[in-house]
């Protein structure tokens, strides 16, 4: 018989038999379907403050590895139904079911199917249009305020500010003049390996203190955040067969000036891209 790895969540209570025999009916129950394995058993008390909840949404989330959770009843996770629901939203988004021991239901079927539609379309919701939604609100803040909304700044530059209202971006003098570098170097050797040899021959080290590989450099080359663009993309998410992954597929680019110090020239910047693209094009750099 084929194995099922399922996570287990219960929920304790401050009554020590009825706790007991939650536990003797979850035996029973994984006796009985005698296909899963626990891989782990998270547990909230009532003083845990839904830790143990936390800690399962968490790990689905980073290793998207098991898709069947076992828990006792809906109830048992919340005594509040909507709440309820929210976690089995979050468990669909993950390609995630849920199985409860002691099975609880509306009063009509009718009812437990709506239930179930609300469930999944906000999960898909959430999961195919929220985020192209937050981009283009990110999109928006940076039109009014030509300030770079959200992810980390290019190495070369910094944020500099405690809230979003009063953030700016700020140059780093001693990485802008490595950008500068790079640029410059990239015009006289015409061949991002060369490029590369320079940087290792010369200890030039990414934030993280790592070389920097071919693709990072390229990345830097053609960023227009130097020219001072800001880019904003839209994307569609397409399923991959046999992956819960999906394929981003870019569908709109947008361009906002920003306010942002420039440290690289158009006309630099628009040469290095032609010797990019005929470098592309011949597959010889």
């Amino acid at each position: 018989m084929e194995r099922t790895e399922v996570y287990l969540y219960l929920r304790s209570t401050q009554d020590k038999k009825e706790n007991q025999r939650m536990e003797r009916e979850v035996e029973g129950f994984l006796a009985k379907f005698n296909k899963y394995d626990v891989i782990k058993k998270f547990t909230d008390t009532p003083e845990s403050e839904d830790t143990g909840l936390i800690q399962l949404m968490n790990l689905l989330r980073i290793e998207m590895r098991v898709k069947r959770i076992i828990a006792y009843s809906r109830s048992n996770i919340s005594k509040d139904e909507i709440f309820v629901m929210w976690i089995e939203k979050e468990f669909f988004k993950y390609n995630t079911t849920i199985r409860y021991i002691t099975e609880e239901f509306f009063q009509t079927n009718e009812l437990e199917v709506y239930r179930e539609r609300i469930i999944g379309a906000f999960a898909r919701y959430e999961k195919d249009k929220l985020p192209n939604k937050l981009a283009a609100h990110r999109e928006y803040k940076s039109f009014r305020s030509g300030v770079k909304s959200s992810g980390n700044c290019p190495i070369g530059y910094r944020y500099f500010g405690k809230t979003a209202r009063d953030k700016t971006i700020i140059v780093v003098k001693q990485e802008a003049e490595l950008v500068r570098k790079m640029y410059d170097k990239y015009l006289e050797l015409k061949s991002l390996g060369a490029l590369k040899e320079w940087c290792d021959e010369n200890n030039i080290l990414s934030r993280r203190g790592k070389k920097f590989s071919r693709q990072a450099l390229y990345n830097i080359l053609v960023n227009q955040f130097y020219i001072g663009l800001l880019s904003y993309n839209q994307y569609k998410y397409i399923g991959i067969k046999g992956s819960s992954r999906k394929k981003a597929i870019l569908i709109q680019e947008r361009r906002i000036e920003g306010k942002h110090e420039r440290i690289i020239p158009k006309e630099i910047f628009e040469q290095v891209g032609a010797i990019l693209e005929e470098n592309n094009k011949h597959k010889n750099d």
